[in-house]
């Protein structure tokens, strides 16, 4: 699991500028996967357009270039010489950020998906210290970890890191953010919608 002080690491190392809470937001998410050993592969409009990602790494430039959406493209090595391919698209709604974060190499999974609420996580106040823009950013990465990083690296991992996690509810939600596991989702076969359009 992905400890908020590598996540803000990161976030300082890279520097971003942040023209929004939003925008804070879904770049602490991109530093959670880059924490947990994700190589980025491709921002923006070029994550939502590549099929899959390049052996080669990129930087930030243009992370936050579209209006109210976010993308990045992830890789990462696994055993036995494998990748392991992720998107994770991040969509403004009013106060609240929805991210969602697939696997491009399982067949017939949907995306994990949580909704945080931007006031809970990001204070505006003009400051030069990127730690002192956040608050409760240690619940906002273990958001992450639970609703998305955990269920990304298999159910395995993430029981090995909190075994008293229970993973039988569809819906789990705190203080903070509602999230939601596909996978013990009952199919709707009367919508034909999708969140990646």
């Amino acid at each position: 699991m992905v400890t908020a002080e590598a996540a803000m690491a990161v976030v300082r190392a890279a520097r971003p500028f942040f023209r929004s809470a939003h925008d804070g937001l879904a770049f602490a998410a991109n530093a959670a996967f880059l924490a947990d050993g994700y190589s980025l592969c491709a921002v923006g409009r070029s994550a939502l357009f590549d099929p899959l990602p390049a052996d080669e790494e990129v930087g930030i430039e243009g992370w936050n270039s579209m209006d109210n959406c976010y993308a990045f493209l992830y890789s990462k090595d696994e055993e036995e010489g494998k990748k392991k391919c992720i998107f994770m698209k991040c969509v403004v709604i009013a106060d609240f950020l929805a991210i969602d974060a697939m696997d491009l190499e399982a067949q017939h999974e949907e995306p994990f998906h949580v909704q945080i609420n931007v006031k809970d996580f990001f204070s505006e106040v003009q400051t030069r210290n990127y730690k002192d823009l956040y608050k409760s950013f240690t619940d906002f990465i273990n958001i992450l970890n639970l609703s998305l990083l955990a269920e990304l690296n298999g159910k395995d991992a993430a029981a090995s890191q909190n075994p008293n996690a229970e993973s039988s509810s569809s819906i789990n939600s705190s203080e903070y953010a509602r999230w939601e596991n596909p996978s013990a989702r009952t199919p709707d076969l009367s919508s034909s919608g999708s969140v990646w359009s």
